[in-house]
């Protein structure tokens, strides 16, 4: 088991992506409640209902401060508080040279991406100096927000967002007790994946197909990660196994970055 997640509460968003079910999975496996949050109610409670009793599944919008407020409402409601949070909600744009993205597109990738992990932070922060307790804030980013990459650019700079986002809280509150992190995953083996093999493909004049073996050959060691392996480094991070780890970037790339 790993130090310090028995008994606490976890806000996970986008619970009901790959990442984020299997990160609610290891979470109550490591002895926590979480407060499942996604954009879909129904397959929020559905994950919620499958984890003994020590989860409740709640429909919000985290792209909006009424959203998030739900989500942390009904923690408190199900578990008397909430003590960290994995900042994990997060949507692909679609591939196109920067000259060609619409404003629309920009707007849907950025209110999620980042608009959504600064309300999260922002009411995480509220919620435990108001009740002057520590806790963790642990957001996903990417591979993606420590580089560049044709067609794209809007996910890449709203993944480079959320890491400048962690970078300035971390300053801030890590004197209250408050620590930290940013997640950086490179490729996965989920839905996210799929649709950008298929768009990224389509903009170089490749298959999917194509596109995943170019991608899978790009990490060193051959092969997209798992959605539990992410969820189990994000585990370690929350827990108090890392307790020193404050205002960090944490890769997991499988060689990407070598």
């Amino acid at each position: 088991m790993l130090k310090g997640l028995e008994g606490k509460t976890v806000l996970v968003t986008g619970a009901a992506g790959g990442i984020g079910s299997e990160a609610c999975r290891r979470l109550v496996a490591e002895g926590a409640n979480v407060v499942a949050t996604d954009i879909s109610d129904e397959a929020s409670k559905a994950l919620a209902d499958t984890l003994a009793g020590k989860a409740v599944g709640v429909g919000a919008d985290i792209s909006t401060a009424a959203g998030v407020a739900a989500a942390i409402e009904a923690g408190v409601a199900a578990f008397g508080g909430i003590d960290l949070a994995f900042a994990n909600a997060g949507v692909e744009c679609y591939a196109a040279p920067i000259a060609e993205f619409s404003e629309a597109e920009y707007d849907r990738v950025f209110n999620v991406n980042v608009r959504g992990a600064f309300l999260t932070a922002q009411a995480m922060v509220n919620h435990l100096t108001a009740a002057g307790k520590p806790g963790h804030i642990l957001f996903t980013a990417s591979i993606a927000g420590l580089q560049g990459s044709p067609t794209t650019s809007i996910y890449n700079a709203s993944k480079h967002a959320v890491i400048g986002i962690m970078k300035c809280l971390a300053l801030e509150v890590g004197s209250v007790g408050i620590r930290v992190n940013v997640l950086c995953p490179g490729v996965v083996d989920t839905r996210m994946m799929r649709a950008l093999e298929e768009s990224i493909g389509a903009a170089n004049g490749v298959s999917a197909a194509d596109m995943k073996a170019a991608m899978e050959a790009n990490a060193t060691l051959g092969r997209y990660a798992t959605a539990e392996e992410i969820a189990a480094m994000a585990a370690w991070i929350l827990s108090e196994e890392g307790a020193y780890c404050h205002g960090e970037t944490f890769t997991i790339g499988g060689g990407l970055m070598a």
